[in-house]
C-alpha cells in the first residue's frame, strides 16, 4: 500500500529496491554518544559507505540529523574520510568495537513535489541485531529525507502519506533503538523528563520560539510509549510539554503571532491535554488523596469500593489516551506543528512581526513581565478566594513558571532558579488544595451507576475531609510565601 502511494507521488515511477547492511561503532566508554554522535559502515552491493549522524537536539530539531557520508574501501571505520575522519580522534578510533548491526530492504523513490525540492523516500523492513546477544528489534517505517527545497514540502509528504497508512512520528533514530537494544534496554518503558533548554540571547524571537516548539514536542513524543504503557509519569511529563507549548505560544502572543494559527494550535493542544487529564486526575487522586488518608475511613469495604471504582475509571482514562494518540488527528497535529514551526508559517499570516526578529534576550523581559503581572493580580484578596479562583492563581503561577523555565538560559541560573523553585513550591501547595476540589467533583463520578455507590460517596468525602483539616494549618504558610514572591525582584530584572 505504502509502496504504491510512493509510487504516485513519485509520478508513476516505481520505487527501487535494495538490501542494506550496516554495522553501528562505539567505544565501551559511549565517547562518540556523549557528542551527540553515531557512527555507522554500511555494506550495499559490495561497497561500504561510513556515515556520521547527529542526534537530533533543541538546535537543529528534534526530528533533524546531521549527516557526513564517505566512500571507504572495507567494512569497517576508517579515520581518513574526507567529510567523517574530523570526527574520529587517535584516541577514539582505537577503541572503537561493532556493537549492533541493522538488516533492512528498503524500497526507494525521489520525490519532487515542486521544482528545486528533493525528497529521498523510503520505506524500511527488517531488523535490528545486538552483536554480543541473541536479542533483535523489527525495523518498519518509512524514512523520508530532505535532499534540497523547503522544509514544508516533507510534511506535506508525510501528511499525504498518512492518509494511506496509521502512520505516527518517532523521535528515535535506529541508531538510538539500537544501543538501547545492545545495552538491554530495549524493553525498558522509560519517562522522559524535561531538560534545561538552552537559549542564546542573541537568537531572534522566531528562531527562539522554533526551538521551544522543537523542545516541547520533543517532550510529548518521547513519553508516548510510557503513556500507552499505562505509566502515570508518561502521561504528566507529556502534559508538561503540553503546558509549556501553550505557555509559549501565549507569550508570544503579544509579538504579532497570527490570531487564527496561534488559536488552532491551542485548540488542539488543549484536546489532547484533556485527554490526559482525565487520567492524570485520577492518578493524583489516587496518590495525593486517597493513599494518604487511608487511615481516615474505618469501613475497610467501603474503601476498597472507592479504590475498585478508581480503577475502573482509570482503565477507560487509559483506553480514551490510547485510542487519542493512535488517531489520526493525534498524528496530524504533530506534524502540523513540527511544519508550523520548522517553516515559520507565523511568517505567512499576512503580519509584519518585526519584534519575532528582535533578539530574545531584548523580548523575553517584556514577556516575563506580562505572565509576573498577571500573577500578581490573582494573588490579590487570597484569604477570601474561593477554591475556583485560587485554583486561577494557580494557572498564573505555573504559566509565570513554565516561561521562567523557558527563558531561564538567558539568565544567571542561580537566580533563575531561586526563583522557580519557590514558584514551583507555591503551585504544589495550592495543588494540594486542588486536588481535594477536584476530588469533590470526582468522587460523585466515580459512584455514578455504581451497584454500592453510598459506600463510595461515603468514603470519598470521609477521605477529603481529612484533607481539609490537614489544609487549613498550611494557610498562613502559604500566605507568607505568597508575600515573599511578591517581594522578591525578579530575575530577568535583577
Amino acid at each position: 500500500m505504502l509502496r504504491h502511494a510512493l509510487g504516485k507521488l513519485a509520478n508513476g515511477r516505481k520505487p527501487l529496491r535494495a538490501n542494506l547492511v550496516s554495522t553501528y561503532y562505539e567505544t565501551d566508554d559511549r565517547a562518540l554518544a556523549r557528542r551527540g554522535l553515531s557512527l555507522r559502515v554500511r555494506e550495499h552491493d559490495g561497497r561500504f559507505v561510513q556515515t556520521v549522524k547527529s542526534i537530533g537536539s533543541g538546535k537543529a530539531g528534534a526530528l533533524a540529523r546531521g549527516e557526513w557520508e564517505d566512500a571507504v574501501a572495507a567494512g569497517r571505520p576508517d579515520p581518513h574520510g574526507t567529510e567523517t575522519g574530523r570526527f574520529l580522534e587517535p584516541g577514539i578510533v582505537d577503541r572503537l568495537k561493532p556493537v549492533f548491526r541493522t538488516e533492512v530492504r528498503r524500497d526507494f523513490v525521489e520525490l519532487s513535489p515542486a521544482p528545486g525540492t528533493r525528497i529521498e523516500a523510503a520505506i524500511d523492513r527488517g531488523k535490528i541485531r545486538a552483536l554480543d546477544q541473541k536479542g533483535s528489534l523489527a525495523i518498519s517505517e518509512v524514512e523520508l529525507e530532505l535532499k534540497s527545497g523547503e522544509v514544508a514540502a516533507l510534511y506535506d509528504v508525510a501528511q499525504q502519506l498518512m492518509a494511506t497508512a496509521p502512520l505516527r512520528v518517532d523521535p528515535r533514530s535506529k541508531a538510538e533503538r539500537g544501543y538501547a537494544l545492545a545495552a538491554g534496554r530495549a524493553k525498558e518503558i522509560a519517562t522522559t523528563r524535561a531538560q534545561p533548554l538552552d537559549l542564546d540571547p542573541q537568537l531572534t524571537g522566531e528562531e527562539a520560539l522554533k526551538r521551544i516548539g522543537h523542545y516541547c514536542l520533543d517532550l510529548i513524543l518521547r513519553n508516548e510509549a510510557a503513556a500507552l504503557a499505562g505509566r502515570p509519569g508518561g502521561v504528566h511529563q507529556m502534559r508538561v510539554g503540553i503546558r509549556r507549548l501553550r505557555a509559549a505560544l501565549s507569550a508570544f502572543r503579544k509579538m504579532l503571532l497570527p490570531d487564527d494559527q496561534r488559536w488552532w494550535a491551542s485548540q488542539e493542544l488543549r484536546w489532547l491535554a484533556d485527554i490526559l487529564g482525565e487520567a492524570r486526575n485520577l492518578d493524583v487522586f489516587k496518590t495525593a488523596v486517597v493513599d494518604p488518608a487511608r487511615g481516615a475511613v474505618a469501613d475497610r469495604r467501603e474503601l476498597r469500593l472507592l479504590g475498585q471504582a478508581i480503577r475502573d475509571r482509570r482503565r477507560a482514562a487509559y483506553s480514551a489516551i490510547e485510542e487519542a494518540v493512535r488517531s489520526p488527528r493525534y498524528s496530524t497535529l504533530i506534524l502540523r506543528l513540527f511544519r508550523w514551526f520548522d517553516d515559520r508559517d507565523w511568517q505567512n499570516g499576512g503580519t509584519e512581526a518585526e519584534e519575532l526578529r528582535q533578539p530574545i534576550g531584548e523580548s523575553a523581559p517584556a514577556m516575563l513581565d506580562r505572565r509576573h503581572r498577571a500573577m500578581e493580580r490573582r494573588c490579590k484578596g487570597f484569604s477570601e478566594q474561593s477554591p475556583s479562583e485560587r485554583h486561577q492563581l494557580r494557572i498564573a503561577l505555573k504559566k509565570l513558571r513554565y516561561s521562567a523555565e523557558l527563558f531561564s538560559s538567558l539568565y544567571p541560573l542561580p537566580l533563575a532558579d531561586q526563583f522557580t523553585q519557590r514558584l514551583k513550591h507555591l503551585q504544589d501547595d495550592l495543588g494540594g488544595a486542588n486536588d481535594v476540589h477536584v476530588g469533590e467533583t470526582l468522587v460523585p463520578q466515580l459512584a455514578k451507576g455504581m451497584p454500592e455507590a453510598a459506600g463510595i460517596v461515603t468514603s470519598g468525602r470521609r477521605l477529603l475531609e481529612w484533607h481539609k483539616r490537614r489544609l487549613r494549618g498550611e494557610e498562613k504558610r502559604i500566605q507568607e510565601d505568597l508575600r515573599l514572591l511578591k517581594e522578591a525582584k525578579p530575575f530577568w530584572r535583577a
